[in-house]
């Protein structure tokens, strides 16, 4: 393997004076031909300016007032119903409420086919009929008290108001005061009740039972 080396000195002692003139020279002549070439400029060519007219806005008119409208009322429409029929009077007498209407057989509804039952619909139990008591008629003579002889002899006369309980026999089992003019009369009258008073005794349902009536006993003086 072969080292090629080249030195400074050696490179410099070969470049010769005419060589450097002519590089000088030719450069020289360049710039000249550059300075005597004419530098033209060109410039853009000017428009004309645009023509210009004012034009006078007429100035805005004052606001108009408009005059208020007010919205006339509407009429309203009613609707307009028929009158209701008229009721059918009835004129009932005393005794109407005692007149017993034809009886209702209860309803049963009709059978289903299928294998289920049909409940019969429930009725309630009609109230029970009570019957008051009243006097026995073969006794009407056993209810005149005797008249005391003590208020006899002074003139009095009276009324006793007694409250009495009848048993289902129809005998007095209790004599009650209610008022009485004096208490002479209602001892007599009390007296005579518990021992010789008979009733056909209350019922209810057909069955007697005890009651409670109030009755009143007038003591008058024959002249």
């Amino acid at each position: 393997m072969t080292d090629l080396s080249i030195s400074r000195s050696g490179y410099s002692n070969r470049r010769s004076p005419s060589a450097l003139l002519g590089a000088v020279a030719l450069n020289a002549s360049v710039v000249a031909v550059i300075i005597a070439v004419p530098m033209t400029f060109v410039s853009p060519p000017k428009t004309p300016p645009l023509p210009t007219h004012w034009v006078y806005l007429p100035k805005n008119p004052p606001p108009v007032d408009q005059p208020e409208t007010k919205e006339k009322p509407q009429p309203t429409q009613r609707a307009i119903s028929d009158p209701p029929p008229p009721q059918p009077t009835t004129t009932s007498t005393p005794f109407d409420q005692f007149r017993a209407g034809p009886e209702v057989a209860p309803y049963t509804p009709p059978l289903i086919p299928g294998t289920g039952t049909v409940t019969p619909p429930y009725v309630p139990p009609a109230d029970p009929v009570f019957v008051k008591a009243r006097q026995d008629p073969r006794f009407a003579a056993a209810f005149h008290p005797n008249y005391p002889p003590s208020l006899v002899r002074d003139g009095l006369e009276g009324d006793v108001t007694v409250r009495v309980t009848i048993d289902p026999r129809g005998r007095v089992s209790a004599v009650e005061m209610v008022s009485a003019t004096n208490p002479v009369f209602f001892e007599e009258t009390k007296r005579q009740a518990l021992r010789s008073w008979r009733f056909i005794a209350a019922t209810r349902d057909g069955v007697a039972v005890e009651s409670v009536q109030t009755m009143t006993v007038h003591f008058r003086l024959e002249e």
